[in-house]
């Protein structure tokens, strides 16, 4: 075979796929607290984004300048959620564990059953209101009837 056989390209092979570079390198100066310095070499990676064929480059957005004016919210917030319980220590012995389950669990029964005293107060209390307001609506309706005169005959 000859030299010019080789250099041919063959049918059916495709060129090698490129890839663009997403890693910018640049120089930074490193401090010890020893008085020692070191010059490195830092790789930032771009954030890659992906886009179906045909679809237009995205445009990048500018965003608005804030209000310069910003009302007070005229409704209180929300109340917040109670702090969710710390995350148990993953090296704890079984019984440890076990112990922790049953005191959080005996801690959260507790929480439920004042909580119902409190509701239960409550009730009580807005029921006595209650009835206190119907006995007053009932007095003054009493007092209305005796002070109004009562209807009288009219001769025939």
């Amino acid at each position: 075979m000859s030299e010019t056989d080789n250099d041919k390209p063959k049918l059916g092979m495709r060129a090698p796929l490129g890839v663009r570079r997403t890693v910018e390198t640049g120089k930074v100066k490193q401090s010890f607290s020893h008085g020692r310095s070191n010059t490195v070499i830092v790789e930032t990676k771009k954030a890659r984004t992906f886009r179906k064929p045909g679809d237009p480059a995205p445009t990048e957005q500018v965003a608005a300048p804030a209000p310069a004016e910003v009302e007070a919210p005229s409704a209180p917030a929300p109340r917040a959620e109670p702090p969710a319980p710390p995350r148990a220590p993953s090296n704890e012995t079984p019984q440890e564990r076990q112990a922790r389950l049953l005191r959080e669990a005996e801690e959260q029964r507790m929480r439920a059953l004042e909580e119902q005293r409190h509701r239960e107060e409550a009730e009580r209390a807005r029921a006595a209101e209650e009835e206190k307001r119907r006995a007053e609506e009932r007095a003054a309706a009493a007092a209305a009837a005796e002070a109004a005169p009562a209807p009288e005959a009219a001769p025939a």
